[in-house]
């Protein structure tokens, strides 16, 4: 048996030959990575086992679907035609060549192949039969069709409850996924996996900021701390532009060729960083529900300001702040309620008063343009641990390549993670007040690597997995769309227990 299969999405189109059995996934635990951010670490597997083809969910989050339906509990049977579809956007076309003429099977012309099997009524051997009066009804041939019409009944129905409690709450009526699980990520009973799987739907990509709209940093303050911050948009845009300069080598439209060295350190998943954000938890960080709430830990020294720009790096950050007037964030509900700031709320007062002194410059909270570089600036904070580690990863790159690093990401509110998510296919709803995002703790930072070469790429990683095994960081490489080396610090300078 040959078999071959057809593999598309957005990113990518390849064939892959099966030998013997094949994981599918959107990390390097499953044998074929795919560019696909709605795919789980191990998504597929699909094997032969004799004659036989077969498919099996791993459990994933978004599931497999088999010719339109979605698939669980013991492997289904493939045929040639078949088509399986995962993550997002990836379609699989299943070509079989066994030599038989079931090669021509094609799943538009024969029966669907059902996620349960109805039993048939089995019919006994005829026997002789007796002898009867001609004009009395035929009662053992009517209540042989009766009985075959209950099971026939019977099995429908519980066919379609089958279906109906494979679909998933959140499928559209054109069949497309929107996951609605709702999971406390610091609760118990979550494997390794579906936390992975679940803080990595966190892992969403803001807009890239338009380099035009970015507003110079003007800071006059006494705080050494503070004097790095003054940046001109000529500086962000200079890096911007060596960070994507052309390299040796780069192929067509930046794809680059294959040879990935991913350590065991950056495959390990979110493990380190849940049990350290349980920690924080633990020790009473509140997380930043909304911009007001970061304006106060700015406010208190919690979080301290990076400079957008410098030789060695550059913040892409900010992307999607918008402009509208200030709103609250709470738990309420499933999707969380907001409520707008204005003077006499309980948050107003950290808004006003950064506004009137963010490090010497003056920001009007009427003004649209004003209220986007606020909260520009706020996403610019992370934990003051994590400064000097960033720089030191941007420096020992510019010092091999002499290109700045892109930073996506710093910092983020929860109302900010959940504006990133709304257009999200494959975001979670927000699972409620016991849920710390990494990027809410502001311990985590990203830095893409789209752009880079495979060289830049092994080299950065072999940084980072010597600083992890220093208990510097924890590190992660992030597949999909939001492709990224993913980065947290510990914010006591502790790994955890």
């Amino acid at each position: 048996m040959k078999v071959k299969l057809y593999i598309e999405n957005r990113n990518q189109s390849q064939v892959v030959e099966l030998e013997n059995e094949l994981t599918i996934g959107r990390t390097p635990a499953a044998q074929l990575v795919l560019d696909d951010e709605g795919l789980s670490r191990v998504n597929t597997t699909i094997f032969a086992e004799g004659d036989e083809l077969l498919v099996t969910d791993e459990n994933s989050t978004n599931g497999t679907f088999l010719n339109g339906e979605r698939i669980s509990g013991r492997p289904k049977l493939l045929r040639n035609g078949d088509r399986l579809k995962i993550g997002t956007h990836t379609e699989i076309r299943v070509e079989i060549d066994d030599g038989s003429d079931a090669a021509a099977y094609s799943p538009a012309i024969a029966a669907p192949v059902s996620a349960l099997s109805v039993p048939q009524a089995r019919i006994p051997p005829p026997r002789p039969a007796a002898a009867s009066r001609t004009d009395e009804p035929p009662y053992v041939l009517l209540a042989a069709i009766g009985l075959t019409l209950l099971i026939l009944i019977g099995g429908g129905i519980a066919l379609l409850i089958v279906r109906d409690g494979d679909k998933p709450s959140g499928s559209r009526s054109d069949g497309s996924r929107i996951p609605v699980r709702v999971v406390d990520l610091l609760g118990s009973g979550n494997d390794d996996q579906s936390l992975d799987d679940v803080l990595a739907a966190w892992e969403t990509a803001e807009e890239e900021l338009d380099t035009s709209t970015v507003a110079d940093v003007q800071v006059m303050t006494s705080n050494v701390e503070e004097t790095d911050l003054s940046v001109s948009r000529a500086t962000f845009e200079e890096a911007k532009q060596k960070a994507f300069a052309a390299r040796a080598g780069q192929g067509p439209a930046g794809v680059w060729p294959a040879g990935l060295n991913v350590p065991a350190e950056l495959r390990i998943g979110f493990r380190n960083q849940t049990r350290k954000l349980a920690e924080m938890k633990s020790r009473g960080y509140e997380q930043p529900m909304d911009f007001a709430d970061l304006a106060a830990k700015r406010l208190k020294g919690d979080l301290i300001e990076m400079p957008m720009a410098a030789q060695t790096y550059y913040l892409d950050v900010g992307g999607s702040a918008q402009d509208v007037p200030f709103t609250s964030f709470s738990f309420s509900g499933q999707q969380g309620e907001s409520s707008l700031i204005s003077p006499g709320h309980a948050k107003y007062d950290f808004l006003k008063r950064l506004a009137d002194n963010f490090s010497g410059q003056q920001f009007d909270l009427e003004n649209a343009s004003d209220r986007r570089e606020i909260r520009r600036r706020l996403l610019r904070m992370f934990q003051r641990r994590a400064k000097p580690i960033l720089q030191k990863l941007a420096k020992t790159h510019f010092d091999k390549f002499g290109r700045p690093l892109r930073v996506t990401s710093l910092t983020r509110s929860i109302d900010y993670q959940v504006l990133l998510t709304k257009g999200n296919a494959n975001a979670f709803r927000v699972s409620g007040a016991g849920s710390l995002p990494p990027h809410t703790s502001g311990c985590a930072f990203d830095l893409a690597r789209k752009h880079m070469p495979v060289e830049e790429q092994n080299f950065l990683m072999q940084v980072l997995a010597e600083m992890e095994k220093a208990g510097e960081l924890d590190a992660l490489i992030e597949y999909g769309t939001n492709a990224c080396f993913h980065i947290f610090i510990y914010d006591d300078g502790v790994p955890p227990r």
